[in-house]
């Protein structure tokens, strides 16, 4: 009965960090879900448009456009997705071999930074919510090797 009651207690001990991590990681993504709408930028006859919807606890999908005169100019796949302990903002765009993605660095809840200082550029992509406006920005080393950083400004699309 000793040896039974000790390995309860001991899964018990075991099971309860994960179950916090797993809480914690929910719960980071749920401090995100202010991203998920629709979002335009017009700039002349340019417009940008960005996506997000939630798909379950561990996965948000999206999409980007830049449109002019019914053209599309750039287009690229995204995600936020949990993949263990770890968030990652996943782009896929065409001029890339593959999905690009950047882990997650800091957040509070009207902001978000992802990084990958392995790519080219971007090496850091921010995300925040401004009086109900989204800025997002990318920064990284430009071609001449100074950092560059590119500012977008979305208001929700209805």
């Amino acid at each position: 009965m000793l040896k039974f009651c000790t390995m309860v207690l001991l899964l018990i001990f075991i099971n309860l960090p994960v179950k916090k991590i797993m809480a914690q990681n929910i719960n980071k993504m749920e401090k995100l879900s202010w991203i998920v709408d629709n979002w335009i930028s017009t700039d002349g006859e340019k417009k940008s448009l960005e996506h997000w919807e939630k798909v379950n606890d561990d996965l948000f999908i999206g999409g980007s456009e830049t449109v002019k005169n019914r053209d599309t100019l750039f287009a690229e796949k995204l995600k936020i997705e949990r993949t263990g302990d770890d968030i990652f903002y996943i782009a896929d765009v065409k001029h890339n071999p593959g999905p690009v993605k950047f882990k997650l660095t800091s957040y509070t809840e009207t902001s978000a930074v992802f990084e990958n200082p392995l790519h080219d550029f971007p090496q850091k992509i921010i995300y925040m919510l401004e009086e109900g406006k989204l800025h997002a920005s990318i920064e990284g080393p430009g071609k001449e090797g100074k950092w560059h950083k590119i500012d977008f400004f979305m208001d929700r699309r209805r």
